[in-house]
């Protein structure tokens, strides 16, 4: 017979995992939200200000040591045409205006006289339910 206190301790590892793996799926779900909604304005920024736009490549997602989130990708198929996004408290954790771009990707922007649209603008232009590209950012990013 198994003792009531191995019984007792199994149980309750099993609740613990249970929560904890219950918190790690939130967690994930919330994190690709919160991707797939900055990739929506990334890609809407591209599309505004870049000749021959056609698909977007997220290569990398991180959270930095000073709060900032980092989202690198390329365009095109082609990873000439690279960029990295900062998305930080100054544009409440949305992707706005912050972004480098590989010298082959700047060469291809329509307009060098100008400045470029960035999402914000093109959302009030465009009169686009801000809430559809808006997301609060995870919790611990690099889960």
């Amino acid at each position: 017979m198994f003792n009531k206190k191995i019984i007792l301790f199994a149980i309750s590892i099993a609740i613990v995992s249970l929560i904890i793996g219950g918190f790690y799926v939130l967690h994930e779900k919330k994190r690709e939200h919160y991707i797939d909604i900055q990739k929506k304005r990334i890609e809407m920024y591209f599309a505004e200000n870049v000749s021959s736009y056609h698909k977007i490549e997220i290569t990398k997602t991180e959270k930095n040591p000073l709060g900032s989130y980092l989202i690198k990708g390329y365009i095109n198929d082609d990873k000439k045409l690279y960029f990295t996004t900062t998305i930080n408290d100054s544009s409440n954790y949305q992707f706005d205006n912050q972004i480098s771009t590989s010298e082959k990707l700047s060469n291809m922007f329509k307009s060098q006289s100008k400045p470029n649209k960035f999402p914000s603008q093109i959302i009030k232009e465009k009169n686009l339910n801000e809430n559809d590209y808006k997301a609060d950012p995870p919790f611990i990013f690099g889960f």
